[in-house]
């Protein structure tokens, strides 16, 4: 079952990456909802020398963490629903807690949640 902070390659397309790439998404969806749901809440992630490279807001993931041979950025105002059977099996990386941290700071700066 996906965990909070995992990192998964996609079965398909969404429109996260350069075509040609795998996407990959990050889950930052609650784990007792994982449990209950049949979507799961992502963020996208996209190669760090990619458009979204300086943008504020975005979380730097490195390659140990993303499970790429190049570093990403997680995208925040990219988090959208997908299903639970959008997911290649098994994780390909996990987010340190530092990384997951920041993450959650800049979905909450770009939902405007206290």
């Amino acid at each position: 079952m996906p965990k909070r902070g995992d990192v998964f390659r996609l079965k398909r397309r969404l429109g996260f990456a350069a075509k040609g790439e795998a996407e990959a998404v990050v889950v930052v969806q609650t784990d007792s909802l994982t449990a209950v749901l049949p979507t799961l809440l992502v963020v996208g992630l996209d190669p760090a020398e990619g458009a979204f490279a300086s943008w504020p807001l975005v979380v730097r993931v490195s390659r140990e963490e993303s499970g790429s041979r190049v570093e990403q950025v997680a995208v925040p105002w990219n988090l959208r629903p997908i299903s639970g059977d959008a997911l290649a099996p098994g994780s390909v990386g996990r987010l340190r807690p530092e990384t997951l941290r920041a993450l959650e700071e800049s979905i909450r700066l770009v939902l405007d949640l206290s």
